[in-house]
C-alpha cells in the first residue's frame, strides 16, 4: 500500500535534493511538494515523488535520457499536466524529436481537450517533417481554438508549415484541415482561402494561389488577406492578380493596402502608376507621412527635383512623433534626399548643414550622420572634404578608418591609405574588406604582387563567395601573368555579380587574350549597368575598343 508523505519526510527529501543537486527544485517538483503539504490525502505518493526527484537529479547530472524516462513515467502514473510538459521540454532540450513526440502524444491522449498538448504534437511533427501525420492535430487545433482566436490560428498556418520540405503535400494537408472554413462566406472563409493560397504559392502553384485569392475575395470583399495575396502574385508578374487588388482598393478605407500596392508597382518599375497612387493617397490623407516620404524618394530618383523637395519637406514637417528606430530612419532618408537636391543646385554648404542636423542620440546614429555627409561629398567628387571629415570624426571606429583609407586612395595618398588599412587590420584581424582593399591596391599598381595575392587570399578565407574579392584575385593573377587563372576567377565573379568594375577587368583579360568579341559584349553590358563607372571608363579610354 502507498501512503502520503509526512511533513518530516518531505523536509528530509528536500534537504537531500538540495545537498545532491546544489540548486533549487524545478518548478514541477516544487509544485508537487507544495500540493502534498496542502492535502493529507494527496495522490502524490512517496514513491512517485521519489521518481520525480530522481529524474531531476539525473538531469542535473547530465543524464537526460534517464531523467526523461523517469519523468514521463511519473507523468503517466500521476496524469499530471506539468509533468507531461516537463517531459516534452526535456526531450526538446536534448534534441530528441522522437522522445518529444512520444511525450506530447501521451499528454494529448491523457488530456484530449488540452490545446497546448495538441499544439506540441503538431509543432513536433512539423519539425520532424512528418507532414502527412499533421492533419489530425491541425484539425484539432482549429476545433479547440476559442471562437475569438480561431481566425488567428488559421492565419498562422502558413508560418507553421514554412520549413517543411514537401510543400505540395503540406498544401494538400492544409486544404483538408480547412475544408469546413473554406465553405464560409465571411471573414473566416476569406482568411482560410488566404492561408491556403499562401500554402499553394509556397509550393509554386501559382494558378492555385490565384484561385484562392479570387475565392477569398468572393467570401468577403472587405477582407484584406486575399488582396495582399494577390499583391504577392503581382510581384511574381501574374497579370490576372491586379484586378483583384484594384477591386479591394475600392473597398478599403485604410492606407496599408494602397501603400503595399505602391511598393509592388515600384518593384515592377511601373513608376508612373506608383506616382499616381501616391498622389491619390496624399490627397485622401494629407497627414500620412509615409506616403510623402515614398513619393519624395520616387520623384528624387526620377529627377523631379522641385516636386521631390516639396514632398520630402512635407514628410519632415509631419514627422513630429517620438523618434523610434523606424522614424529616425525615415527622417534620415528624407533629409539625405533633400541634401542631395540642394547639392545638385550648387548649395553644398546648405546641404551639409542639413545633414548635421540629423538625429544622433547614440554611436550608430552619429556614424550614420557622418557617413551620410561623406557620401554626399563623395558623390560630388569632393574627396578632400570627405577625407577631412572622416579624419575629424573617426576616433577608434574601424569602419570610418576604412572609408578614410578608400578616400586616401582617391587622393593618391597611397602611403596613408596603406597605413590606415593596416591600422584597421591591427584593430580587427577579421576585417576582411581591409585585406582585400590593400591587396587589390597593390595589384592594381602592379607592385608587391606576391604580398597582394596573399592578402586577397586571406580575405577570401573570411568570405569565400564574395564576387568582389574573387574579382581581386582574378586581377592579381592577371598582373602575375596567369591569364587562364585570371579568366576563371573573373568569369566566376561576373557570373555572381554583373558589376561594371568586374566587367572592366574581365573584358580587359578577354581583350588581351584575343577574344575581342567576348570582351566587347561584357563591356557593353557593363556600360548598360553603370555608364559612368570610373574603372570601366578608364579601361575603355586606355584600350580604345570600337563599341
Amino acid at each position: 500500500m502507498k501512503f502520503p508523505l509526512s511533513a518530516a519526510r518531505l523536509w528530509a527529501l528536500r534537504l537531500a535534493l538540495i545537498t545532491a543537486a546544489s540548486c533549487a527544485l524545478p518548478v514541477a517538483a516544487t509544485a508537487q511538494i507544495n500540493e502534498t503539504e496542502k492535502a493529507e490525502n494527496s495522490a502524490m505518493t512517496g514513491e512517485l515523488l521519489y521518481e520525480i526527484l530522481l529524474g531531476e537529479l539525473n538531469l542535473r547530472q547530465d543524464e537526460p535520457a534517464a531523467g526523461f524516462s523517469l519523468l514521463l513515467d511519473a507523468a503517466r502514473k500521476s496524469n499530471d499536466v506539468q509533468l507531461y510538459d516537463r517531459a516534452v521540454e526535456i526531450a526538446l532540450q536534448s534534441r530528441s524529436g522522437d522522445g518529444a513526440l512520444m511525450a506530447a502524444r501521451a499528454w494529448s491522449q491523457a488530456w484530449p481537450q488540452d490545446r497546448k498538448a495538441n499544439s506540441q504534437v503538431l509543432q513536433i511533427l512539423l519539425a520532424l517533417n512528418q507532414v502527412g501525420e499533421s492533419l489530425e492535430p491541425l484539425k484539432k487545433e482549429l476545433t479547440l481554438a476559442p471562437d475569438a482566436e480561431r481566425d488567428t490560428s488559421i492565419n498562422l498556418i502558413p508560418r507553421h508549415y514554412a520549413r517543411v520540405s514537401d510543400k505540395k503535400r503540406a498544401a494538400s494537408v492544409v486544404q483538408q484541415a480547412l475544408e469546413p472554413y473554406l465553405a464560409k462566406n465571411n471573414a473566416t472563409g476569406a482568411l482560410a482561402w488566404t492561408s491556403l493560397g499562401r500554402m499553394r504559392l509556397a509550393s509554386d502553384d501559382v494558378t492555385g494561389a490565384l484561385e484562392a485569392a479570387k475565392k477569398g475575395q468572393a467570401a468577403d470583399n472587405q477582407a484584406l488577406g486575399p488582396a495582399l495575396l494577390a499583391l504577392e502574385l503581382m510581384g511574381r508578374k501574374v497579370n490576372e492578380a491586379e484586378p483583384l487588388v484594384q477591386q479591394s482598393l475600392r473597398q478599403q478605407s485604410g492606407s496599408e493596402l494602397p501603400m503595399s500596392y505602391v511598393r509592388v508597382l515600384i518593384e515592377l518599375e511601373r513608376y508612373p502608376q506608383a506616382n499616381e497612387q501616391l498622389q491619390a493617397i496624399t490627397r485622401k490623407d494629407p497627414k500620412f507621412p509615409d506616403a510623402w516620404l515614398v513619393l519624395g524618394s520616387l520623384q528624387f530618383e526620377q529627377g523631379q527635383d522641385k516636386e521631390a523637395e516639396a514632398a520630402l519637406s512635407r514628410y519632415v514637417s509631419l514627422s513630429t512623433q517620438p523618434m523610434n528606430e523606424a522614424n529616425t530612419r525615415g527622417l534620415t532618408q528624407a533629409q539625405t534626399r533633400r541634401a542631395e537636391l540642394l547639392a545638385r543646385q550648387g548649395k553644398m554648404r546648405e546641404a551639409r548643414q542639413l545633414l548635421t542636423q540629423l538625429p544622433a542620440s547614440n554611436a550608430d546614429e552619429a556614424r550614420s550622420r557622418v557617413m551620410a555627409e561623406v557620401q554626399l561629398l563623395r558623390d560630388h567628387r569632393q574627396w578632400q572634404e570627405a577625407f577631412d571629415l572622416l579624419a575629424a570624426n573617426r576616433g577608434e571606429d574601424t569602419d570610418l578608418a576604412y572609408e578614410q583609407a578608400m578616400l586616401a586612395e582617391k587622393l593618391k595618398k597611397i602611403d596613408e591609405m596603406e597605413q590606415l588599412l593596416r591600422v584597421v587590420i591591427a584593430k580587427d584581424p577579421n576585417y576582411y574588406n581591409a585585406y582585400n582593399a590593400l591587396g587589390f591596391s597593390l595589384a592594381d599598381r602592379n607592385v608587391r604582387l606576391p604580398e597582394a595575392k596573399q592578402l586577397i587570399v586571406k580575405a577570401l578565407t573570411f568570405s569565400p563567395n564574395d564576387p568582389f574579392i574573387t574579382d581581386s584575385l582574378g586581377w592579381v593573377e592577371f598582373r602575375l601573368g596567369n591569364f587562364n587563372a585570371a579568366l576563371s576567377y573573373l568569369q566566376k565573379a561576373y557570373k555572381d555579380r554583373a558589376d561594371a568594375e568586374i566587367a572592366a577587368h574581365l573584358g580587359e583579360v578577354l581583350w588581351l587574350m584575343q577574344r575581342q568579341d567576348e570582351a566587347l559584349k561584357v563591356w557593353r553590358e557593363g556600360l548598360n549597368t553603370a555608364p559612368n563607372n570610373e574603372t570601366l571608363q578608364e579601361t575603355l579610354q586606355r584600350l580604345k575598343p570600337t563599341l
